[in-house]
C-alpha cells in the first residue's frame, strides 16, 4: 500500500469518526429544544425587580433578586438571593430575605429557603420587628408567612424565641407555635 493510499485511508477515518461525533452532539442539543425537563428554563432575568398589583393598581409585592428562571414544563420559578417585600396600607412594609427561593406558576406561593430575614418597621404603637428563622412559606394574597423551623424576634421592648411560626403580615401578629420562650424589657 502506497503512503497516499494510507493518508487517505486515515483523512476519511478521521472525518467520519469527527462528523459521528458532531452530529451526536447537535442530536442532543436538539432533544432540549424538542423534549424540555422540568429542570430546563425557559428563560431567565439577572438583578430583577418584579412589581405584583392587586385589581385596583395597588402594590401587592415586589420581588427582587440576582437571578430568576423560569421553567419551561410547570411555569414555575427558581430564584437567587430573594427579597420580598410585602407592602401594607399602613406603610410598614415587611421585607423578606433569603438565599434561594421558589415561586409558584400562579405567583400565589413562595417559598423561601435557607436563612430568612424578616424586617419591619416601627408603627405608632409597635417596635420595629426583626425575625431570623429558616425555610419560611409565603402566601402573598392574604399576606400570611409559615415555618416549621425556630424562630428568633427581637424588638426594642422584647426578645422571643420558639419553633415553628403562623404570621399575618397585614396585621403583625406573630404566633410561635412550640417551646416558646421570651424576655420582656420594661
Amino acid at each position: 500500500m502506497s503512503l497516499q493510499r494510507v493518508t487517505l485511508v486515515l483523512v476519511i477515518t478521521t472525518v467520519a469518526a469527527v462528523g459521528f461525533w458532531l452530529g451526536r452532539g447537535a442530536e442532543e442539543r436538539l432533544e432540549l429544544f424538542l423534549a424540555p425537563s422540568a429542570h430546563t428554563p425557559e428563560l431567565f432575568m439577572e438583578h430583577f425587580t418584579t412589581l405584583v398589583t392587586d385589581s385596583d393598581g395597588a402594590p401587592r409585592y415586589r420581588l427582587s433578586g440576582e437571578r430568576m428562571e423560569q421553567y419551561q414544563l410547570d411555569g414555575s420559578s427558581r430564584v437567587e438571593t430573594p427579597v420580598m417585600v410585602i407592602h401594607r396600607e399602613d406603610g410598614a412594609d415587611w421585607t423578606v430575605s433569603s438565599e434561594q427561593g421558589w415561586v409558584s406558576p400562579r405567583g400565589d406561593e413562595v417559598h423561601l429557603l435557607g436563612a430568612v430575614h424578616m424586617t419591619r418597621p416601627a408603627m405608632e404603637q409597635d417596635p420595629a420587628l426583626d425575625i431570623h428563622t429558616r425555610d419560611v412559606t409565603v402566601w402573598p394574597g392574604p399576606r400570611r408567612a409559615d415555618t416549621e423551623a425556630h424562630v428568633a424576634i427581637r424588638s426594642a421592648l422584647y426578645r422571643v424565641d420558639g419553633t415553628g411560626m403562623r404570621a399575618d403580615l397585614e396585621t403583625s401578629e406573630l404566633e410561635l407555635l412550640h417551646e416558646a420562650d421570651g424576655t420582656y424589657f420594661p
